[in-house]
């Protein structure tokens, strides 16, 4: 599972890094403290309808897919995540998996711990440990309310809103005494193939998706106990990545 990330680093080395144009806001910058149904970077390919080319571009998408036949946005608040093992049969999200692929980039996501007492939960920071980027797979569609009709948070122009989900697997290893879930993570030259628009048959987009021969090795990441404080989501700022404090 994946409800909170953190997304801090600049933007324009990801661009160069990724050779994509950036569509986003520029006032949508580094924050730590990221939730569910949140405006997101991501990045996506489509090709042009016109002269038939591939673009590549970072753009801002609401997290949490809206499909077609979403009736409301309240809809994304449980499409965040997608679970890879059956993305191809469920209706949120099979119509994006063949031709709506995109990254979602991070520097680190969240989980909670329960303590020994059942009640206390302690938040750890999953992140590679050498401060490197993560690069989650992810889904994206666009949306325009139902019936085709216009969404309250579509732009004035009529525009389609764009909304993403994170794809998750099932966690092993030392992620698994986190948390049962984790999102599937790529290495940055995997990124390519899932972007990449010829793969247009949703069956062998799940297939590449499950392999876990394309996933980032889960012995790169460093998960550490961060302050309880990023469980509030108006908590914000890179001191909610400092250690808990401990009572002496």
């Amino acid at each position: 599972m994946c409800g909170r990330f953190a997304f801090y680093q600049e933007i324009e080395p990801l661009l160069d890094d990724l050779g994509a144009v950036d569509l986003t806001d520029p006032g949508l910058r580094k924050r730590w403290n990221i939730p569910p149904t949140a405006p997101i970077h991501v990045v996506t390919e489509s090709i042009d309808k016109e002269t038939g080319e591939v673009l590549r571009a970072l753009r801002v998408a609401r997290w949490g897919l809206l499909p077609p036949f979403a009736k409301d946005e309240s809809f994304s608040s449980r499409t965040f995540n997608a679970r890879r093992e059956t993305i191809a049969e469920k209706p949120s999200f099979r119509g994006s998996l063949a031709r709506h692929r995109a990254i979602v980039p991070m520097d680190g996501y969240y989980e909670w711990v329960r303590g020994e007492d059942g009640k206390r939960k302690q938040p750890f920071f999953i992140a590679p440990a050498d401060g490197s980027r993560l690069y989650m797979a992810a889904l994206v569609s666009w949306w325009k309310g139902p019936g085709g009709h216009q969404g309250p948070a579509a732009s004035d122009d009529g525009a389609f809103l764009l909304s993403a989900t994170i794809i998750t697997r099932e966690a092993t290893g030392d992620l698994a005494q986190i948390h049962d879930r984790t999102p599937v993570m790529l290495p940055r030259h995997q990124v390519e193939t899932w972007l990449d628009t010829s793969m247009d048959h949703k069956e062998a987009a799940a297939a590449w998706i499950n392999d876990d021969a394309h996933l980032l090795d889960d012995a790169l990441l460093a998960p550490r106990e961060v302050d309880p404080a990023v469980g509030r989501v108006g908590n914000e700022g890179p001191e909610l990545l400092e250690p808990p404090q401990r009572l002496l």
